[in-house]
């Protein structure tokens, strides 16, 4: 790959957010090289009856496809893509245990993919309404204000990670559109080259067997 594709990629490198007071939300995003004909699966660990969300996007190689398979803790297979080039599924609710998530680049003995990934993990919100509802007093007007503010921070809060979120997608884009471009400037160059040494050779061609029937010197007798 292209090293200015790679550092332009430093932006979609592991990183782990730490969630707000406000739910136990986990967003976990990383770029990996899945080399050809290999299978490579991660595992996501998950609570009972919370939500996950898994994104893909293959930004580099060859078809920008691949296989993506979504197993449940019990061996459940939830989702399976085969030679697409992104996706967005999501399980809810969720089982407690570990869910394994799996690209699949075996059809391709040669391309290896450079693939986006993002998980996002949702807990159960009853445990946050009871960390609030224990902060309220008897009044009922206080409890109305505290539960106004939850709302509404709750709200900023997703509001903010969505955002996030869709610049991430943004920036995988982005990077995938600049894969094709310089590989279509590649090929673009190539055969601009052989067209003109085509042509170039075609005009000396020209030029050669024109002076040699102007420049024959044979008399011929009347």
């Amino acid at each position: 790959l292209d090293t200015r594709l790679v550092c332009s990629l430093l932006f979609l490198t592991l990183s782990v957010d730490l969630g707000f007071a406000f739910g136990q939300n986990k967003d976990t995003e990383f770029t990996f090289l899945l080399p050809a004909g290999a299978t490579e699966c991660f595992f996501q660990t998950t609570t009972q009856n919370g939500s996950m969300e898994v994104e893909y996007q293959v930004i580099a190689g060859s078809g920008l496809d691949i296989g993506f398979t979504l197993i449940s803790p019990r061996g459940y297979r939830l989702v399976s893509d085969f030679k697409k080039s992104d996706g967005i599924h999501t399980v809810d609710p969720t089982e407690e245990g570990n869910y394994r998530i799996c690209f699949d680049n075996s059809f391709s003995h040669i391309s290896e993919k450079m693939v986006y990934v993002e998980v996002i993990v949702d807990g159960p919100e009853d445990e946050d309404d009871e960390d609030w509802a224990a902060l309220a007093e008897p009044e009922d007007s206080l409890e109305y204000k505290l539960e106004d503010i939850r709302v509404t921070m709750d709200a900023v809060h997703k509001n903010l990670e969505r955002s996030r979120q869709l610049q991430t997608t943004l920036r995988a884009f982005e990077a995938r559109d600049r894969y094709l471009l310089e590989d279509n400037l590649w090929r673009v160059s190539f055969w601009s080259s052989v067209s003109l040494l085509v042509m170039v050779s075609v005009a000396l061609t020209q030029v050669y067997t024109l002076r040699r029937l102007f420049g024959d010197k044979h008399r011929v007798c009347t």
